[in-house]
């Protein structure tokens, strides 16, 4: 009787022994999530809490870093190569308007930041 009992276990040990494991090695970096937008304006709230508005038309990439805590983080990397970087509470992609043009968007974490590794 036994017998009949571990042969009906057999196929969930199998199943187990066959389920894939961790998909990430351990020191492995996370991909980035990356689209690309036509957009006009951007605008943001820092941590000091007034509103900053970008324009579209001098910004190449947003890149934001969702690993910090509480906060944002947006790297901005713009047409003639300047980079800024800002802790912000939250930001808006206004896509209709004047100016608009395509921006690439990543979302990623904090170890793939483009900062210190500029063009």
């Amino acid at each position: 009787m036994n017998a009949w009992k571990l042969l009906f276990a057999a196929p969930i040990f199998a199943a187990i022994a066959m389920s894939p494991q961790d998909p990430k090695p351990s020191g492995a970096t996370i991909a980035d999530i990356v689209t690309i937008r036509t957009i006009s304006e951007l605008h943001y709230t820092p941590l000091g809490g007034a509103s900053v508005s970008v324009p579209a038309r001098s910004v190449v990439e947003v890149r934001y870093m969702d690993d910090h805590g509480d906060n944002i983080r947006l790297e901005l990397i713009y047409d003639n190569g300047d980079y800024s970087m800002q802790t912000v509470q939250g930001f808006h992609l206004l896509q209709s308007g004047g100016g608009s043009r395509e921006v690439r968007l990543v979302r990623g974490a904090s170890s793939n930041m483009r900062f210190p590794r500029l063009p």
